[in-house]
C-alpha cells in the first residue's frame, strides 16, 4: 500500500470506526500494521472492532467520541497524538443518513445531520490540521458522498451537509498543499453499509435508503480498498464506483440536463413515498 510506504510510522485516526465504511478502512490499514485511533459513539462496537483489528495485525486505540462536540474532539485528538507520537492520516468518516422533503424535515433532523455530517468533519479538521501543518506531513481524508454534487430529491439535509464537506476539502487542498499536507475527499455512491440504521427522517425515506443499499453492487471493503489506493496516489477527488463517476461528469458537462433528470427522479420518489404511506395507513387501520 502506497500510504504505508509514504508514512512508515503508520498512524491513523478514523471517526465512525466501529462499523461500516470506517471499520472497512481500519481493517485495510490494520493488515498493514497501522496504529489506529478508533473514534465512535458506539462503545460496544468499538470493543468488537478493536478485537478484530488487533487480530488482523493493527494496533487499535479506542475513543468514545461524539464528533459534534468540538471540545471532546480536540481532547481526543491530543490524546491520540500523545499516545501514538503523532498522526499521519486523519479520516473524518462519521456520519448519519437523512431523508425527506425539505418541508417535512424537522429542524431537529437538520441540526443532527449538519452537526454530525458537516460540523463533525469541520471539528476533525480543526483538531488535526494545525498539527499536520506543523509536522509538514500527513494526509487528511474527508468522507463526503456523490450526494454532494448529485442533489437528489428527498435528501436536502444530507445533500447540503455533504456539499459542505466537498467545499471544505477543496478549500483545504489549497491551504495545506504548501505545508506538505495531502488532502482528499471521498465521493461514493450507494454501497453496502449500515447507514440506514442511523438514518433520520420519515419511514419512506428510510425504506428508500434500505432499498438502494440492498441493490448496491459494491461492499464497504471494496470502496475502502479503492479509497486507500487513490489516497496513496495523492488523489483529491476519490470517486467510486462507476455510477458515482458517471454522475460526477454528467453534472459538470450538462448541468441542466442532469438537474432536469432529477425532476423526473423526484416524481418517481413521490410515487414511492405515496405507496409507503398507503401501506402504513392500511397497517394502522
Amino acid at each position: 500500500m502506497r500510504l504505508s510506504d509514504h508514512y512508515p510510522q503508520k498512524r491513523a485516526f478514523v471517526t465512525g470506526a466501529a462499523s461500516g465504511f470506517g471499520l472497512a478502512l481500519c481493517k485495510a490499514l490494520a493488515r498493514e500494521g497501522w496504529t489506529l485511533g478508533l473514534a465512535d459513539v458506539n462503545e460496544s462496537g468499538l470493543e468488537e472492532a478493536a478485537t478484530l483489528l488487533r487480530d488482523l495485525g493493527g494496533r487499535p486505540v479506542s475513543f468514545i467520541l461524539d464528533v459534534s462536540d468540538i471540545d471532546a474532539f480536540e481532547r481526543t485528538a491530543a490524546s491520540f497524538i500523545e499516545q501514538a507520537g503523532g498522526v499521519d492520516v486523519v479520516i473524518n468518516n462519521a456520519g448519519i443518513g437523512s431523508g425527506g422533503l425539505l418541508e417535512e424535515t424537522s429542524l431537529d433532523d437538520w441540526n443532527a445531520t449538519i452537526s454530525i455530517n458537516l460540523m463533525g468533519v469541520v471539528h476533525g479538521c480543526l483538531a488535526f490540521v494545525p498539527h499536520l501543518k506543523r509536522a509538514g506531513s500527513g494526509h487528511l481524508i474527508n468522507v463526503a458522498s456523490i450526494a454532494a454534487v448529485a442533489a437528489g430529491p428527498y435528501m436536502a439535509a444530507y445533500n447540503t451537509a455533504k456539499a459542505g464537506v466537498l467545499g471544505l476539502t477543496e478549500t483545504l487542498y489549497s491551504e495545506c498543499k504548501d505545508a506538505g499536507v495531502r488532502v482528499s475527499v471521498v465521493l461514493p455512491s450507494f454501497f453496502k453499509t449500515n447507514i440506514a440504521t442511523t438514518s433520520r427522517g420519515n419511514e419512506a425515506a428510510r425504506k428508500m435508503t434500505e432499498i438502494l443499499i440492498r441493490r448496491a453492487e459494491h461492499s464497504a471493503d471494496e470502496v475502502a480498498a479503492y479509497t486507500l489506493t487513490e489516497a496513496g496516489k495523492g488523489t483529491l477527488h476519490i470517486i467510486y464506483p462507476r455510477l458515482a463517476k458517471r454522475i460526477w461528469h454528467w453534472k459538470r458537462l450538462l448541468p441542466m440536463h442532469y438537474l432536469n433528470s432529477m425532476v423526473k427522479s423526484a416524481r418517481r420518489t413521490a410515487g414511492f413515498v405515496a405507496r409507503v404511506d398507503q401501506e402504513a395507513a392500511k397497517t394502522d387501520a
